[in-house]
């Protein structure tokens, strides 16, 4: 290890330790920058210690919670790993998560890793990181101001993968392996990038078991319309949210490729999910303590990816037994000694399948908390596509509060969606309206945040009223 790879791992980590210290952050970016300004190799001298599998998680939504479930996965298989586990996945935040890894001489205390990462920073991720594996969740448009439409975020998959790809052979190794989403139209399309075939993941059957049922009051529009290969229309055979289901070009041979590894049924229901998952000759019931369909994607993708480096089939339960989520990602805490349930919202489709788990509580109060900082995507107009109208019939005659720097504007998309002015109550601060949210929130009833990225991290803050 070189002296200045040492410098820049010390620094990192003293910038860490004072970022903790002085209350002034995560510690999940800052530390990087500084440690790259130091050694611009840093990420190459570190991961070149990895004996074992990187494995890359990128996509629209998910990949902090499939990060997670994965990470459990691999650590019940007695792994030793270094990840991003609070989803800083842009390279500072790669590199910062390495250096916290490292002990003081810049030793790797870990075999392997999982790394959730941006998809516009996939290339240069992969670029001076060898990635075995690239797990792909869905693609969805989020943040168009920075990633553009759809077909934009693909290519930039597929340069993540080819530069992969590249990095790999130049260090003498095999191609990277492709972990795919069979549902999505366009993931599936990844695979023209890589000359591995891919492990596909998907779900066969849904069983509702609510009443009435978590089925979408209002259509989605779908993302995908058209057939990636050919431009001509896509038919479903069954369509499960989004553009996500069972598909068929009418005009040429693409289709849904048959997943590997699916959810052969599952139940859902407002507060958990029970999946059962085949892989090969492989089957096993596992249950679902955090709630949402999407969940159930995020489980099927872990597995998929620990499918691929051999982990058996007895740490999946016992993984999933001993995770503890992510903050704000379907986190449930006590607060004053009221119950409050933490999900991120950030793109269309994301919000509505959290709104139609709102709506499906009738002891639900709901705080949304919407930001446009750079993190978030200047561009709020998504809120417009979101299915805001699912809460009406449940929450229409209670009081909605709404903060963040865009309240006003997401108090405006509510009276749009059929909430009246005076069930409003519109308060830019975030602490002052966790606090009437709180206030007015019953002890048997469930206080739902939702709040947009940056939020998110303003909840975690010390003082924030969430300690």
């Amino acid at each position: 290890m070189t002296l200045r790879t040492m410098m820049a791992v010390t620094s990192g980590k003293t910038a860490a330790a004072l970022t903790h210290f002085l209350k002034l952050g995560s510690g999940t970016n800052f530390p990087g920058k500084l440690a790259r300004k130091i050694d611009p190799a840093l990420l190459a001298h570190l991961g070149s210690q990895l004996k074992h599998h990187v494995i890359a998680i990128t996509g629209t939504n998910g990949k902090t919670t499939t990060s997670g479930l994965l990470s459990a996965f691999l650590t019940a298989n007695n792994q030793k790993l270094v990840t991003n586990q609070l989803g800083a996945n842009m390279l500072p935040g790669i590199i910062a998560a390495l250096v916290q890894g490292s002990d003081m001489s810049g030793k790797l205390k870990a075999d392997c890793a999982v790394l959730e990462v941006d998809e516009a920073s996939l290339k240069g991720v992969a670029r001076e990181l060898g990635l075995n594996c690239i797990l792909v969740t869905n693609l969805f448009r989020d943040q168009l101001d920075r990633y553009g439409e759809l077909d934009t975020t693909a290519r930039m998959i597929g340069a993540g993968i080819q530069q992969s790809s590249q990095t790999l052979i130049q260090n003498g190794k095999s191609a990277p392996k492709l972990i795919l989403n069979a549902d999505d139209p366009l993931v599936t399309g990844l695979a023209k990038y890589s000359t591995e075939t891919p492990l596909f993941f998907g779900i066969e059957r849904i069983h509702y078991q609510n009443s009435p049922p978590l089925e979408s009051p209002v259509p989605f529009t779908r993302e995908v319309t058209s057939c990636p290969a050919c431009q001509g229309e896509l038919h479903y055979n069954t369509l499960i949210y989004g553009h996500l289901g069972h598909y068929k070009c009418r005009s040429c041979e693409y289709k849904r490729p048959i997943p590997a590894v699916y959810a052969e049924e599952v139940w859902i229901s407002s507060e958990k999910s029970q999946v059962k998952l085949r892989y090969g000759e492989n089957v096993v019931d596992l249950t679902l303590t955090f709630p949402g369909l999407f969940n159930v994607y995020n489980l099927l993708a872990a597995t998929a990816a620990a499918k691929e480096v051999g982990t058996p089939t007895s740490a999946l339960a016992q993984g999933l037994q001993s995770y503890t989520g992510v903050f704000g990602r379907a986190e449930k805490k006590v607060i004053q000694n009221r119950h409050v349930s933490i999900m991120l919202i950030k793109n269309p489709v994301g919000a509505s399948e959290v709104l139609k788990l709102v709506s499906s509580d009738s002891k639900a109060r709901l705080l949304v908390m919407l930001n446009d900082n750079y993190a978030d995507g200047r561009d709020v107009s998504w809120i417009w596509d979101a299915q805001f109208e699912a809460i009406v019939e449940t929450l229409g005659q209670q009081t909605i509060f709404v903060s963040g720097d865009r309240a006003q504007d997401m108090g405006v998309r509510l009276k749009y969606a059929g909430i009246q002015s005076g069930h409003l109550l519109i308060e830019s601060d975030l602490k002052k309206a966790l606090s009437k949210a709180l206030s007015e929130t019953a002890p048997d009833e469930t206080l739902y945040i939702l709040p947009t990225y940056t939020a998110l991290l303003e909840l975690q803050k010390p003082g924030s009223g969430m300690h």
